[in-house]
């Protein structure tokens, strides 16, 4: 009997497991000029949560393609903001259980 129990107990925390992975998940975005859809690279990308969450704040950097990522996102809106320096260039509200990629195209002044 005892062996069954365990068997349980571990299909209990796999299943725990699976579900906590599934509750995960990356996003991923570019920043582009948006005439000559140019990425552009060396940018701060802020990710804030909730302010009634304790999820931490995330940071990430364009690459020369304009491009940033962030992994194992929990699922729930984020203000995400793009700034260059002390200037802040772009700030939107994203839902982090359904955006998968985030286009962001910018215009120079």
């Amino acid at each position: 009997m005892l062996k069954h129990i365990g068997y349980i107990a571990g299909v209990a925390l796999l299943g725990c497991a699976l579900l906590t992975a599934q509750s995960v998940r990356d996003v991923n975005g570019r920043v582009f000029e948006v005439t000559s859809r140019r990425g552009i690279e060396n940018l701060e990308v802020k990710l804030t949560p909730p302010r009634s969450s304790d999820l931490a704040i995330r940071l990430a950097s364009t690459n020369q393609n304009g491009e940033f990522h962030f992994t194992q996102v929990k699922p729930s809106k984020y203000l995400l903001e793009v700034s260059q320096g002390p200037n802040l260039l772009y700030r939107n509200e994203i839902d982090a259980s359904t955006a998968d990629s985030i286009e962001i195209p910018l215009q120079k002044h």
